[in-house]
């Protein structure tokens, strides 16, 4: 079957960011949660679409799951010189501490699931992935499988 072209079907909405906001070092895209009145109690987060990449060149080829033992729990603690992630909190709430390796400006960033949000991490920007609820878990799509010689510590 061949893919649709995006806005052709009134669905579409949700494949697109209700809300772009630019952070000194990320930018965070805020997405319109399907929620179906026959289907109570359920809502559905687009966090990919091929016909509308959120951010201009990234080519989704990898994605995986971390799962978090607990809060204060992290995942990251390094920076990549070409892959690029999107981050979206699918369960609980994360703290994502970003630093800027060229000129060391940082910042922290608060998601929780229920926003609906998935957070875009550049090239060049050492990032630590930090769980703040008991039950937590992030979905990582990236533009390409991890790889020991584009991670580095910072």
């Amino acid at each position: 079957m061949k893919l649709p072209k995006f806005g052709q079907d009134p669905m579409d909405i949700y494949s697109k960011p209700i809300n772009q906001e630019k952070t000194k070092l990320a930018t965070i895209f805020e997405m319109k949660p399907r929620d179906i009145v026959e289907k109570p109690g359920r809502s559905l987060f687009i966090v990919w679409d091929k016909r509308l990449s959120l951010v201009d060149g990234f080519e989704n080829n990898y994605n995986y799951i971390i799962t978090f033992g607990g809060k204060g729990k992290k995942a990251g603690d390094h920076y990549h010189k070409s892959k690029q992630e999107l981050l979206a909190p699918i369960i609980g709430r994360v703290k994502i501490t970003l630093k800027d390796i060229h000129n060391n400006e940082t910042e922290e960033i608060f998601i929780d699931a229920k926003d609906h949000k998935i957070l875009h991490v550049a090239p060049n920007v050492f990032h630590t992935i930090t769980a703040e609820s008991d039950i937590c878990s992030v979905l990582v799509t990236a533009t390409f499988p991890g790889n020991k010689a584009d991670e580095f510590s910072y």
